[in-house]
Order: C-alpha cells, then structure tokens, then sequence
C-alpha cells in the first residue's frame, strides 16, 4: 500500500472510523474505499475531493509527502532514476534535444538524429528563412 491509499488509511484510523463510517460520510460504496485504500483504484478529483472534506483535510493532504532521496551529487554527463515499484510502468521517452547546465556551464549535450521527413522539412524552414533574410 502507497500512496493516496495509504494516507486515506492513516486520516481515517486517525479519526477512528472504519471504512463504512467513511463511506456513509462520502457518499461512496464501502468497497470503492477498500479499492482505493488497498491501491486497486485510483480516485479521480471528485472523489479526492468528497474524501477530503469527509476527513476534514484538503486534497493535497492526501498525498503523501516522502519523496524518494536524490543522491547528493549525480556526475556530469549522467542521468538520475528512480527504481520501479511494483506494478508500475516504465515511461517511454522521446528526446530531440537535450541541454543541462551546472554553475552557467553546459554539462551534457544530446540530441537524435533527425528522421528524413524531419530533416527535408528543415531545409525547406532554412530556405524560406534565407530568402526572407536576402529581401531586406
């Protein structure tokens, strides 16, 4: 248990309610707060927001404040992260062009080739920026 459902967990057994007093004072079914407070279901703004005025916190209250640790010094030229959780899916990243600076100095550099499509569409933008620039 993380996350949301577990800070729904801890507000509720901090007023000493069970999850059906929780559910009569948000309007919900008694499995839709065990699905939430076991992480089989994630609320969306409506219910964050009945499970916050029932517990009498804001929303953001809800979510838990422990981040994981950054290491205290990640080397040049290097990236930083965070290990999986169970059940989590890796995130699909597509960089173009990447510039990291440290103290005004650039530290890393890195970009992809351009595809074919993309490379002719960028010399067509540098001829119509040259021809616009000869004009003046």
């Amino acid at each position: 248990m993380s996350g949301v459902g577990k800070e729904v967990r801890r507000l509720r057994e901090a007023k000493g309610w069970s999850q059906a007093k929780l559910a009569v004072e948000t309007g919900m079914a008694v499995s839709g707060i065990s699905q939430i407070e076991n992480d089989r279901r994630n609320p969306n703004s409506a219910t964050l927001t009945k499970l916050a005025k029932a517990l009498e916190v804001e929303v953001a209250d809800l979510f838990p404040l422990e981040q994981p640790r950054l290491p205290e010094l990640v080397p040049p030229g290097q990236a930083y992260f965070v290990p999986l959780e169970e059940g989590e899916e890796e995130d699909k990243v597509e960089i173009r062009f990447v510039r990291l600076f440290e103290n005004g100095e650039e530290v890393v550099r890195a970009m992809r080739p351009a595809k074919p499509e993309e490379a002719h569409e960028m010399r067509k933008l540098r001829k119509r920026l040259k021809a616009g620039h000869s004009r003046e």
